[in-house]
C-alpha cells in the first residue's frame, strides 16, 4: 500500500521463502499502530544479516512476500486478483519505500504556472546571460550550485522521512542531473550535506535527460535486487532556468528552441529510497515488478543536449513526438506482457516530454481522456522538470489517492519517460500487494 510516511497501522506481515539450504518462515502479526522511528533497522525475528540476504534472494516468487500496512478494506475485482496469478515467475520485488519531490521557492512562470529557480531580474545581476552565445559558462555554474542543492537536500530529506529510516542504513547513493556539471559531484556534496556514513557507495549521472527519473528507479532496484540488505537513496537535481538561452538577435525567428525549451522547462528535485524485502517498519510505496528500455532506432539526432562554453545548448526535432508516439503503444505491450493487464487496466504515470508528447501517445494508445490526467497536472503546473517529473507525477498519484479512493483503485501503474535517443524507459509498479 502507498506509504505516507506517518503512523501507520500493520495489519499483517508475511515473510516466507525456503532457501536451499534450510526452510524459512516467518509470520508476523500486528494489530497495533506502529509509528516509524529512528534508528537502525530491524529485521523481523531473530536473524544475521548473511542468513537475510540469503533468504531473500531464495523466495520463490513476489507474491509469497505481502507488507500491508494501513486497512485492508480495498476495492479489490477478481480480474485484479487474476492478474496476479498470472504475473510473470521472474518479477522482481524490489520497492520504493520512500519518496519526496521539492520546488525552488522563486516566482511562478510560463505554463501556468511553474515554479523557477531565478526571475527575470536574474538578468540584470547577469547582464552576460543576455548576450547570444556569450561565454557565461562559469557564471551559469555559480547560479546552479546552490539552488541545485538546496531543492536536492530538501527532496532527499522528504524522501527519507517518508521512508521513516535510519539514514545511516543508506548504502547507496545516486544523483541524477542534466541542467549543469559539478565537482564534486552532486552525490559527494549531498553525502556530506545528509549527514550520510562516509561508506555509503555514491555515484553521480549526467546528462540522461527526461528518461534519467526512470532509469535511476530501475538501477536501485537492480541494486537491491543483488543485495537485499541494501537501501539506495536517488535524487534527482534540474535547475533548467539556469541553462535558459537567448535567441539570435539577427535572425531571432531562424530557431525557436531556445524560446519553446525556456517555456516548457521548470526547475524542480526529486528523490527515492529503494531496497528488498520491507522490514516490519517500513511502508511500501510502489514494487518495482519489471523494468523495460528501448532505443528507437536512427533517432540519434533527435534530441541532443551539448555543454558548450555559453552553457547548455538543447535541440529537439519536430518529429519527436511521432517517434515517441508510434513506439509507445509496442513498448507498454512489453511491459504487460504475460500479464493478462490493458491500457484500461492500468494508471498511466507518464514524464510529461511536452503537450504534443502526451497527445500523440493519447491518440496512438487510444487512451481515455483522464487516464493521462495526471501527467497534464504536472505539465501544467510545473513545467518539463526533466528527470525529476516522473517522481512527481507519481507523488501527485499519491496525494490524490489520499482525496479520492477511486484513484489507483487498481494497483498496476506503468511509469513511462522519453529522453535522448530516443531511448524510452520504463516500469511496471504495484502500488498495493494483492492477496
Amino acid at each position: 500500500m502507498i506509504g505516507n510516511g506517518s503512523m501507520g497501522v500493520l495489519t499483517r506481515t508475511v515473510w516466507q521463502a525456503t532457501p536451499r539450504s534450510c526452510e524459512y518462515r516467518h509470520l508476523v502479526n500486528i494489530k497495533s499502530k506502529e509509528p516509524k522511528t529512528g534508528g537502525s533497522l530491524k529485521r523481523p525475528g531473530s536473524w544475521n544479516q548473511e542468513c537475510f540476504r540469503n533468504n531473500c534472494l531464495n523466495m520463490a516468487s513476489p507474491a509469497e512476500q505481502v507488507l500491508s500496512t494501513g486497512s485492508l478494506e480495498t476495492l479489490r475485482t477478481e480480474d485484479q486478483r487474476k492478474h496476479v496469478d498470472h504475473a510473470p515467475a521472474n518479477l522482481s520485488s524490489s520497492c520504493i519505500l520512500g519518496l519526496g519531490t521539492a520546488n525552488p521557492t522563486g516566482k511562478a512562470l510560463g505554463i501556468v504556472q511553474k515554479q523557477m529557480a531565478f526571475s527575470p531580474e536574474i538578468y540584470q545581476k547577469h547582464p552576460s546571460l543576455k548576450v547570444y552565445k556569450s561565454p557565461n559558462l562559469g557564471e551559469r555554474f555559480n547560479i546552479y550550485e546552490p539552488e541545485a542543492m538546496n531543492i536536492g537536500k530538501q527532496a532527499a530529506e522528504r524522501a527519507l522521512a517518508d521512508w521513516g529510516g535510519d539514514r545511516a542504513d543508506i548504502t547507496h547513493l545516486i544523483s541524477y542531473s542534466t541542467t549543469m556539471l559539478l565537482s564534486p559531484s552532486l552525490d559527494l556534496r549531498l553525502v556530506k550535506c545528509l549527514n550520510l556514513q562516509a561508506t555509503v557507495k555514491h555515484y553521480s549521472v549526467s546528462l540522461l535527460g527526461c528518461y534519467g527519473g526512470v532509469n535511476g528507479i530501475r538501477t536501485a532496484a537492480e541494486i537491491a535486487q543483488a543485495d537485499p540488505t541494501s537501501r539506495i537513496l536517488v535524487v534527482f537535481v534540474e535547475i533548467n532556468s539556469a541553462a535558459a538561452q537567448t535567441v539570435n538577435p539577427d535572425n531571432p525567428f531562424a530557431d525557436l528552441g531556445p524560446v519553446v525549451s525556456n517555456l516548457a522547462f521548470g526547475d524542480g528535485a526529486g528523490a527515492v529510497v529503494v531496497g528488498k524485502c520491507p522490514t516490519v517498519k517500513e511502508d511500501t510505496v510502489f514494487e518495482v515488478h519489471r523494468s523495460e528500455s528501448y532505443l528507437i532506432p536512427n533517432t540519434e539526432d533527435c534530441v541532443t543536449a551539448r555543454l558548450l562554453p555559453s552553457g547548455l545548448h538543447s535541440t529537439q526535432e519536430k518529429n519527436y513526438p511521432a517517434h515517441v508516439g508510434q513506439n509507445t503503444g509496442g513498448f507498454i505491450d512489453q511491459l504487460l506482457r504475460d500479464t493478462n493487464l490493458t491500457y484500461v487496466d492500468v494508471n498511466w504515470a507518464v514524464s510529461s516530454g511536452g503537450k504534443p508528447v502526451l497527445d500523440t501517445i493519447e491518440k496512438n494508445c487510444k487512451l481515455n481522456d483522464n487516464q493521462l490526467q495526471v501527467s497534464r497536472h504536472i505539465l501544467r503546473n510545473y513545467g518539463n522538470m526533466g528527470a525529476a517529473t516522473i517522481l512527481f507525477v507519481l507523488n501527485k498519484f499519491r496525494s490524490d489517492k489520499k482525496e479520492d479512493e477511486t484513484i489507483l483503485v487498481n494497483p498496476w501503474t506503468v511509469a513511462v519517460a522519453f529522453g535522448p535517443g530516443v531511448t524510452l524507459e520504463g516500469l511496471l509498479l504495484k502500488s498495493e500487494p494483492l492477496t
